[in-house]
């Protein structure tokens, strides 16, 4: 058997898969926001469990949002139980048993790559549009990475000064990893949140969630109409300098804002405009394996490991 543990912001995805790769099992818990141990004892049970449930002694991978340090801790701003953690290590002394732990977005394109979107494409780049923006590249099979796993943050580039030029008054949003202006800031579901807010002038205690932005826009919102716009042009401006310098075959985006249909017909209408004269854009496809792709690449990990 082969679990796959994908950490995110606001929850926590495990799943269970044989050895032909079908998922047996799935469970989602919120995630502990600031307790360490609270998340190491969920994660160390369920798997024990597991164990038992299915008679076996499985391989575990595990994706998470961030990067490791030299030292192997993890730097995952949007994550505050993990932050500054040894978790693969930990994990590994508490289960007995190696853990494969890697980015959560090269995860979800490992799954893409493996039966999905991204199926046997040359070069193919992901992005997931979640509380973050994670982005991961794979080549002839392999994942971009580095010994840290922090190839491909894309998240933490800047906003195009295009952009800017555009939207004078677009402020500088200070983001988690230390810098201002990270395109993760603005085209994430929470940085939907904030366009939003700087859009609308609302007071803080009447901000509207991404889901909703999308719901009011579709009523003919004027505040919300023109947050949708000016977030299609940052993300177009973002997907068209990637385009400009890796040259992908295709884009796969995941995450909750990407299971809008409405947004790739959207973007194909906005990315010529932030690329070099007669070039095309790269397809952006959606994920095939939506919301369960990066359980199922965490759980890839561990089995292409073995």
């Amino acid at each position: 058997m082969y679990y796959g543990v994908d950490i995110g912001g606001s929850k926590i995805a495990m799943a269970a898969f044989d050895e032909q790769g079908q998922e047996q099992e799935r469970f989602v818990y919120a995630t502990p926001q600031n307790s360490y141990s609270g998340l190491m004892g969920l994660l160390c049970e369920w798997i024990t469990q597991a164990d038992l449930r299915w008679q076996a002694r499985g391989s575990v991978g595990v994706g998470f949002p961030g990067i490791k340090d030299a030292q192997g801790r993890l730097l995952a701003a949007n994550v505050p139980a993990i932050h500054g953690q040894h978790l693969q290590q930990d994990l590994q002394q508490q289960l007995a048993r190696p853990v494969y732990a890697d980015n959560d977005a090269n995860c979800f394109l490992l799954s893409e790559y493996h039966g999905g979107a991204a199926h046997n494409c040359d070069l193919a780049l992901a992005l997931t549009l979640g509380t973050g923006l994670g982005g991961a590249l794979i080549h002839q099979g392999l994942l971009v990475n580095s010994r840290r796993g922090g190839s491909a943050e894309f998240g933490h580039g800047p906003v195009n000064a295009g952009v800017l030029a555009r939207y004078p008054d677009l402020p500088l949003f200070a983001c988690g990893c230390g810098l201002r202006g990270c395109l993760e800031t603005y085209v994430s579901g929470t940085g939907l949140a904030r366009l939003y807010q700087h859009v609308s002038q609302h007071p803080p205690e009447i901000a509207l969630s991404g889901p909703a932005i999308i719901a009011a826009w579709q009523q003919g919102d004027a505040h919300a109409t023109h947050t949708l716009s000016l977030y299609l042009d940052i993300l177009a401006s973002g997907l068209g300098c990637l385009m400009t310098q890796l040259d992908p075959d295709m884009v796969v985006l995941g995450g909750g804002l990407s299971e809008h249909a409405w947004l790739y017909k959207e973007l194909n209408a906005r990315l010529p405009h932030y690329l070099m004269r007669d070039v095309e854009p790269a397809p952006v496809m959606p994920a095939v394996f939506g919301g369960s792709g990066g359980v199922r690449g965490a759980a890839l990990l561990a089995k292409r490991a073995i």
